[in-house]
């Protein structure tokens, strides 16, 4: 994927056991631009990071998640 990741909208997510799956699902199914995600490797969030290239799928994301 070609995101560049410090420009893009990013959205930290708590993730339990089993349910990164059907997140990356969601992702695939509805974001029409690129997007990628990667393990919080800070540990500050207990899960995973998500960047968006378009603020449209970012608050598609947001409101989902909500």
């Amino acid at each position: 994927m070609s995101i560049n990741i410090p420009t893009a909208h990013r959205a930290n997510v708590t993730v339990k056991h089993g349910e990164l799956q059907p997140i990356v699902e969601w992702c695939e199914r509805n974001c029409k631009d690129e997007w990628r995600f990667m393990e919080d490797i800070n540990d500050q969030y207990n899960g995973f990071e998500f960047f968006f290239e378009s603020e449209r799928d970012y608050v598609a994301f947001l409101i989902w998640k909500k």
